[in-house]
């Protein structure tokens, strides 16, 4: 059941829409996949939002924040969060990336991970070898070539199983028309970014002292338990849950059971409960 927050929406100086909920004492960013929007974080955001003030925002060229030409790297992405921190007068922060957004996280974490109070990776990537970067390379020239339209088609096969795909189709509609209506120039960058991100990213997990979650789904063909257990052991402070038989739309496939597990590390209730 859906409950009333405090909720605010607006643009930061640079153009970057965002929406805030909840009045908590600390505050949680979440940052969203390629092709996504804040939206995504819906079904988390009701959850958290009762115990944290809950920040989702729109990348560059996603959602509301428009497109600019000028980006070409990761360090545009982590250069916007900051610019939304800094805007919104966020010290420390906890910390949510999924997928693209895992992969900001990761940049974020290399530059600043002294301001991290608490980090989750979840279905993302990290120090990827070039059989793992094969997919993404493959899916970046088939944008090129074909366009939106059948790179949506290829990644709801991929993000959800079958059986929810029937059982919850308007749901897999409006992520379908959230990916087609994005700008295909804008997309194209943000992969490109996503597929070459590592390079930038480097070993940062070893830089984060903070207490760590990484998850994904165990039939996540692209963020996958080995790649998982990868970034679990390069955190400090890490440990690694696999959600069982979840695909790469995890917050979305099962919120209930990714909230169970934000809560449970975030402090706010014991997992199980």
């Amino acid at each position: 059941m859906s409950v009333n927050f405090y909720r605010s929406q607006d643009f930061t100086p640079q153009g970057t829409f965002f929406e805030s909920t909840g009045t908590g004492p600390e505050t949680l960013v979440l940052c969203h996949g390629v092709g996504l929007d804040h939206t995504m974080w819906n079904a988390q955001v009701e959850a958290l939002a009762p115990h944290l003030r809950v920040v989702s925002y729109d990348m560059i060229g996603h959602g509301r924040t428009p497109p600019d030409p000028k980006v070409t790297c990761l360090a545009d992405f982590v250069g916007q969060l900051e610019e939304l921190l800094d805007h919104l007068g966020i010290g420390q922060l906890m910390l949510v990336g999924f997928s693209m957004g895992g992969l900001v996280a990761q940049g974020f974490a290399k530059e600043a991970a002294y301001r991290l109070e608490r980090l989750v990776l979840m279905n993302t990537v990290y120090r990827r070898s070039e059989a793992e970067l094969e997919g993404v390379r493959s899916r970046l020239a088939v944008t090129r070539e074909q366009g939106l339209s059948t790179v949506a088609d290829l990644a709801l096969e991929r993000w959800f199983d079958p059986a929810f795909r029937r059982a919850n189709s308007s749901i897999v509609d409006q992520i379908r028309d959230r990916l087609l209506s994005n700008d295909l120039d804008a997309y194209t960058t943000a992969y490109r970014v996503f597929v070459n991100g590592d390079e930038e990213v480097g070993a940062a997990l070893k830089k984060v002292h903070c207490p760590a979650l990484v998850m994904t789904g165990s039939l996540d063909v692209g963020s996958t338990i080995e790649i998982a257990q990868r970034m679990g052991k390069d955190l400090r402070h890490g440990s690694v849950f696999v959600l069982p038989g979840l695909r790469h739309m995890a917050p979305v496939e099962d919120p209930g059971a990714v909230n169970q597990q934000l809560l449970s590390f975030f402090g706010l209730t014991s997992a199980g409960c």
